[in-house]
């Protein structure tokens, strides 16, 4: 479950001035029903699917659309559950064809909205090129133009494929400009949460910690304890932990992972749940962390993506950690078995994460004595870096590279 299609279903429900008894009339929804899945806490059928998209349509008052399955309303209702299942290709194929409705049907502002989530679904399933050309043009559309709260939203979206595309100082940049266009209108504590968010992630990733954590500290922080969005300010506080962690302070990094883990509910999104105990586990063995918390990150990851499905990545991102794991317990053989696995699906992966997976087989071949396959690893991983344009990673391989060089052994 997830809450996309809840937003949806509330805000359609809250334009046309209708309680959730009126549209869950005349017999098919209790209005308690209808108010579990605005919350997420439910999902709906085909059928229910069409009856709220039908209410939709039909509300006194409003300027008369499709119900049906062709219309935008039925459609965006779609994309959204498409969302909430992780299915991003079905969400994708949906969410373009309920675009083209709303145009169609001369709902504006709703075909930007829908193209967003086109474009959000492209990120998830890695098309980076293609999410940053569809998030460039609606962040210059005049609809984004004249609402910077719309602008904010599309330039956090393309900071963050920037980023996955390891193109980091472009993400720096974009997600400067999302901030800064939050800031330039009434775009509401999430919308600026968000674009700070987006910020922090790029800052961290580029190596320039001390930024990334003056922004949590004045403004992360603060937005987080007063956000209504429960899950939003869980991300808040997973992206201090993760700027903590990699600022040298893992005390600070498993407190504030741990406030979290404490509103990143399963119950409300399992992939969420997944993709923050994945994460978490990776901060902590990087901060050489291997404990029974660790490894319980680890194993919450796997159940909750067995549930959810794990794409190439989160498989690779899995198999990384584990290496990663029997590396810090002294089973360098084991870890170079699985780190070499990551490493040859490195087409899936980021520029700075396989980056990432290149140091961690490099320290591992090291260790039983493969200078020279080292070597090449630590080589290829800071070339990686330096194309994400991560210069500390980059220059802390450099420096692993040249010890090894000298025969004077890294430091891990």
């Amino acid at each position: 479950m997830g809450k996309t299609f809840g937003k949806r279903l509330r805000t359609a429900r809250q334009e046309r001035f209708l309680s959730r008894r009126e549209l869950g009339a005349p017999a098919l929804l209790r209005e308690r029903e209808v108010s579990l899945l605005e919350a997420g806490r439910r999902e709906p059928g085909r059928d229910v699917l069409g009856h709220l998209a039908s209410g939709l349509a039909a509300a006194p008052g409003c300027r008369a659309r499709p119900g049906g399955p062709e219309g935008s309303l039925w459609l965006g209702l779609a994309a959204c559950q498409a969302w909430d299942e992780r299915n991003y290709f079905g969400c994708l194929e949906t969410a373009v064809a309920a675009a083209a409705a709303a145009r169609s049907e001369g709902d504006l502002q709703d075909w930007w909205e829908l193209s967003l989530l086109a474009g959000s679904a492209r990120l998830r399933l890695g098309h980076y090129s293609f999410c940053i050309h569809q998030a460039t043009a609606l962040a210059r559309h005049p609809l984004a133009r004249s609402r910077p709260d719309l602008r904010s939203r599309a330039l956090e979206l393309l900071a963050r494929a920037c980023q996955g595309a390891g193109k980091l100082p472009d993400a720096v940049r974009h997600g400067r400009e999302a901030v800064a266009s939050a800031q330039d209108g009434p775009s509401g504590q999430e919308v600026t949460l968000a674009a700070y968010l987006s910020l922090v992630a790029a800052l961290t990733e580029s190596g320039r910690l001390s930024q990334a954590w003056e922004y949590c500290r004045v403004m992360v922080l603060p937005l987080a304890e007063t956000v209504p969005d429960s899950l939003l300010a869980g991300k808040a506080y997973w992206a201090a932990g993760n700027v903590a962690f990699r600022r040298g302070d893992p005390g600070t990094g498993v407190r504030y992972h741990q406030r979290a883990a404490a509103l990143l509910s399963p119950r409300l999104d399992v992939g969420l749940w997944a993709a923050f105990n994945k994460a978490s586990a990776s901060m902590r063995l990087a901060s050489g962390l291997h404990d029974a918390q660790t490894f319980a990150c680890i194993r919450q990851a796997e159940a909750a993506l067995a549930v959810v499905g794990a794409s190439a990545s989160d498989a690779l991102d899995l198999v990384h950690a584990h290496g990663r794991w029997q590396h810090l317990n002294g089973n360098y053989a084991r870890a170079v078995d699985l780190l070499s696995e990551a490493w040859a699906g490195r087409g899936s992966l980021s520029p700075q994460t396989a980056g990432e997976v290149a140091l961690q087989l490099g320290l591992s071949l090291e260790s039983l004595g493969r200078v020279e396959a080292a070597a090449d690893r630590f080589q290829e991983s800071e070339s990686l870096f330096r194309l994400a344009g991560a210069a500390d990673r980059s220059g802390h391989v450099q420096a692993l590279a040249a010890a090894l060089a000298a025969g004077t052994g890294t430091v891990r």
